[in-house]
């Protein structure tokens, strides 16, 4: 399991936790044959044993954090020859799954009940419906609607702060490690960048060293591959530097 795949099983788990500290209750009818209805979110140490758990939209919820978090944990479960972490640009995972979430929670929404004409009840959480399918003609229970969305939007933002943390950490540490390791002779040198897999790590041959350094010369940055750069290598061929001195 890699860092970032813990984060999703972290968020996850915050997630369920705090669905079952506040759960879905229904409420207690006064009259005769008349059916719970959804009534809110309490604390569940103030609520249980006064009002019915909502157990059916209770394992919605919960369902609907499982299967976002697994296929996460599919999509996250890379793994790579140079390191733990996956390489890829989580900004345009993040963007997509956001944008999932959205149309999920818009084609099937929570709609209101139908409305009694013998008495008067008022409107209130019935279920989720195919927003074109026959139930189109009822309201849509807005409060729980914005819910979901607030709640998905905090998810969203909470995971890629996260992952940006993770990532940052990462390079720094590749940085440090890099830096340490070019301070080596270059025997070890070539056993650590071998040992690590990191193709930054190269050390310097004699034949560069023999040139002097000057403005707009420098070491051939197409013989590594830069850390800090996710996207694929675009650079190839040799350095036309050297063909042009020994022309």
């Amino acid at each position: 399991m890699n860092k970032y795949q813990r984060i999703v099983v972290i968020v996850a788990a915050v997630n369920i936790a705090l669905m079952l500290l506040f759960p879905p209750f229904l409420d207690n009818p006064i009259r005769r044959g008349v059916i719970p209805s959804f009534e809110g979110f309490y604390p569940l140490v103030s609520a249980l044993g006064v009002k019915r758990i909502h157990t059916e939209l209770l394992t919605l919820q919960i369902m609907f954090v499982v299967i976002n978090g697994l296929i996460a944990w599919l999509v996250l479960d890379r793994p790579t020859a140079k390191g733990d972490l996956p390489e890829f640009r989580y900004m345009r995972a993040i963007g997509i799954f956001l944008a999932a979430n959205l149309a999920l929670l818009l084609i099937f929404p929570p709609f209101e009940s139908y409305a009694s004409m013998l008495k008067y009840d008022p409107p209130g959480f019935d279920s989720f419906y195919f927003v074109m399918g026959d139930k189109r003609n009822r309201n849509i229970f807005i409060p729980l609607l914005y819910l979901e969305i607030t709640l998905v939007v905090i998810n969203t933002l909470a995971v890629w702060l996260l992952f940006n943390t993770v990532q940052r950490a990462e390079l720094s540490a590749r940085e440090r490690i890099i830096e340490l390791a070019r301070a080596l002779p270059p025997e070890q040198l070539a056993e650590v960048s071998k040992t690590l897999g990191y193709k930054a790590i190269q050390p310097d041959n004699d034949h560069s060293a023999q040139h002097e350094q000057h403005l707009g010369a420098g070491p051939d940055r197409r013989r590594y591959k830069d850390p800090r750069y996710r996207g694929p290598e675009r650079r190839t061929g040799g350095d036309r530097r050297i063909k042009a001195r020994a022309a």
